[in-house]
């Protein structure tokens, strides 16, 4: 074989090569993209499962007021738009919620981090959140470290995280109970831990708490409706921040939810 056939033969291997892992790339991008499809899907029809009740209730009852107004009693009428008021801040809860949720599953993501005192903004998140719980009657309990610690973190969407966390505490806390909160400092992480002393999660439920859409109960205490995407949120800005959500519960007990942060 002449020394051009042997450098011919060397150049169509390298090439057959070259196509072998481009269709293996291309195959895997196309099941990544296929993945994507899918759950964009699943998101677009539990939205719009999520959507039918309460815009069913307004069309219902503004229909049922403009037929009958002439006979509505002042009373009569609060109520009713009440339920209006209600139904539709629940929607917009909700958009706002899938809106956030695919802003952070966008290829375009982006965040702004910057070093801030950890401390200082769970202490002003927690400030906050007490006024929230004193209206359940639920006392708040705190232990964190005076120290400041810098995190590079992005704020806005870290608050967000632990609001979330919170008022998943919240909702799920009966009246004139405690939720405990600490700040504790490891060797390489920071952890944020949230307990309450709420109606707790299901071994069969708990692996689940993190999925989108996923309620452990339709209706929280106090009756007010549940969308089930603020701890998907939460874990995935700890995740793009490297960090972490984990959670243990008693049935009838509580929950406990550890947030860690890499220092």
């Amino acid at each position: 074989m002449s020394e051009n056939n042997k450098k011919l033969l060397v150049y169509v291997n390298e090439l057959e090569e070259k196509i072998v892992d481009l269709s293996l790339q291309l195959k895997s991008k196309s099941n990544a993209l296929n993945l994507v499809i899918e759950s964009n899907n699943k998101s677009i029809g539990k939205l719009i499962h999520n959507l039918k009740n309460p815009v069913g209730i307004i069309f219902s009852f503004s229909d049922m007021m403009l037929e009958d107004i002439e006979d509505y009693s002042t009373e009569k009428l609060e109520k009713h738009i009440q339920i209006i008021k209600n139904s539709a801040n629940f929607s917009l809860q909700l958009l706002t919620a899938v809106a956030k949720n695919a802003q952070l599953h966008s290829p375009k993501l982006t965040y702004n981090f910057k070093s801030v005192n950890y401390i200082d903004l769970v202490t002003e998140i927690i400030n906050e959140f007490s006024k929230k719980a004193s209206k359940k009657n639920c006392i708040v309990e705190k232990s964190i470290m005076k120290s400041p610690i810098n995190l590079k973190i992005d704020k806005t969407e870290i608050s967000l995280a632990i609001n979330h966390v919170l008022n998943n505490a919240l909702r799920y806390s009966n009246e004139i109970s405690t939720i405990k909160i600490t700040v504790k400092e490891n060797l390489n992480t920071i952890e944020t831990i949230v307990e309450d002393e709420g109606i707790g999660i299901s071994k069969e439920n708990l692996s689940a708490i993190f999925n989108d859409f996923f309620v452990v109960n339709t209706y929280s205490e106090d009756k007010k409706k549940c969308i089930g995407l603020g701890l998907p949120i939460a874990c995935k800005i700890m995740k793009d921040h490297k960090g972490t959500i984990s959670a243990t519960s008693t049935l009838n007990k509580g929950s406990k939810f550890i947030i860690s942060l890499p220092k």
